[in-house]
C-alpha cells in the first residue's frame, strides 16, 4: 500500500510543479461559490503537510459539500472511500502501514464517492458527494478515519434542491474523458459521472503551451523529453493543477465547481488498475481540451 501513497504523492507533485510557483486563480472562492450557496451539510478538511483536520469524527449520511483548504507547502492529492464490510482497524494499520509492499485487495472493493481534486497550497477546492452510512478514509500521506451514520430520516434533514444545477456533464469512462462541449470560459459547475467498470478520477491541469495527449502518454511513459528553456515539448513542472473530482465509483455522480481562464488544459487520471497496479493515465487516459475567451474546443 505504500507504493500506492507514494505514487498518488509523486505523480501530484509531478503535475503541480514547484510550490513556490504562483498559480492562477483556478479554484472559486468561498464567498461566490455556486456550491456553497446550495446550503448542504459541509465537510471542512484542512490540509496542513501531511496532517489532517476535521471537525469531526462522525458525519450525518447524505449529500455533502467538501470543503477542502490547503494550508500546508505543497500541493495536495488525495481521496475519500467507505471501507468494505470486515476490514479491521487493526487490518487497516498493517496494510496502510510504512511496511506494506503491496496495495491491500480490499482498496479495489471500497467505494469511492468523490473528493475534490488535487489543490494548491493556499487553495480550497469544492465538491458535493453522497455519503451512506459507514467507516470512511481520507487517504494520502497518511491516513483519517471517519464514521458517517444516518437513517431513514437523514435525507430530509436537508431542505435543499436535491441536485445541483450544472451547466455541463463529463463522463468518466474505461479509459477516457468527454467533456461538455462547447464549455464558455469562466466559472463552471460540473456534474461528474462514472459509467466505467473501474474507479476513475478528473485531475485537470493548465499547460501553458499547447499539447497533445500523445505527448503527455510519452511524458508518464519516460519516452519523451522535457521541455527545455528555448522551447520544446510539454514538461510536466510547466503544468498547473485546477481541481476536479478525486476517485470515483463505477456508477457515482459528484460535482465539482472550477474556473477556466483561456488555455489548454488537461485531464488525467491516476487510479491504478487492480491488476497491473499501472496508473490509468500511463495506459491512455489523457484528454487534452483548449478554452478561448468564450468557448473550449476538445482538441482531437
Amino acid at each position: 500500500m505504500r507504493r500506492l501513497l507514494l505514487l498518488v504523492v509523486m505523480l501530484a507533485l509531478i503535475v503541480a510543479g514547484p510550490a513556490v510557483v504562483a498559480a492562477q486563480d483556478a479554484t472559486p472562492s468561498a464567498s461566490g461559490s455556486a456550491l456553497t450557496a446550495l446550503g448542504y451539510p459541509e465537510l471542512l478538511i484542512r490540509v496542513i503537510d501531511d496532517a489532517y483536520e476535521m471537525p469531526e469524527t462522525t458525519v450525518a449520511a447524505g449529500r455533502t459539500l467538501i470543503r477542502l483548504e490547503n494550508e500546508g507547502a505543497e500541493s495536495w492529492h488525495g481521496f475519500l472511500f467507505r471501507l468494505p464490510e470486515g476490514v479491521t482497524d487493526e487490518q487497516i494499520a498493517v496494510d496502510l502501514g510504512p511496511e506494506a509492499e503491496a496495495q491491500p485487495t480490499w482498496l479495489f472493493e471500497a467505494t469511492f464517492p468523490g473528493f475534490p481534486g488535487e489543490t494548491l497550497p493556499g487553495q480550497t477546492n469544492l465538491a458535493v458527494v453522497d455519503l451512506t452510512p459507514g467507516r470512511y478514509l481520507v487517504l494520502g500521506d497518511s491516513a483519517q478515519p471517519f464514521e458517517v451514520v444516518g437513517d431513514s430520516a437523514t435525507p430530509a434533514a436537508t431542505p435543499v434542491a436535491t441536485t445541483p444545477t450544472s451547466d455541463g456533464t463529463v463522463r468518466l469512462f474505461d479509459f477516457n474523458f468527454e467533456f461538455p462541449s462547447p464549455v464558455v470560459a469562466g466559472s463552471h459547475v460540473w456534474m461528474v459521472t462514472n459509467t466505467g467498470e473501474q474507479a476513475h478520477e478528473l485531475l485537470l491541469a493548465r499547460s501553458p503551451r499547447p499539447v497533445t495527449a500523445e505527448q503527455v502518454v510519452e511524458l508518464l511513459s519516460g519516452e519523451s523529453e522535457e521541455a527545455t528553456p528555448t522551447g520544446g515539448g510539454p514538461s510536466f513542472g510547466d503544468f498547473e493543477p485546477v481541481g476536479g473530482i478525486g476517485w470515483l465509483s463505477p456508477g457515482e455522480t459528484a460535482w465539482t465547481e472550477v474556473d477556466l481562464a483561456p488555455g489548454t488544459y488537461i485531464a488525467l487520471c491516476f487510479v491504478p488498475d487492480p491488476e497491473t497496479f499501472v496508473p490509468h493515465a500511463a495506459m491512455g487516459m489523457v484528454a487534452v481540451f483548449t478554452v478561448g475567451e468564450s468557448t473550449a474546443t476538445p482538441v482531437p
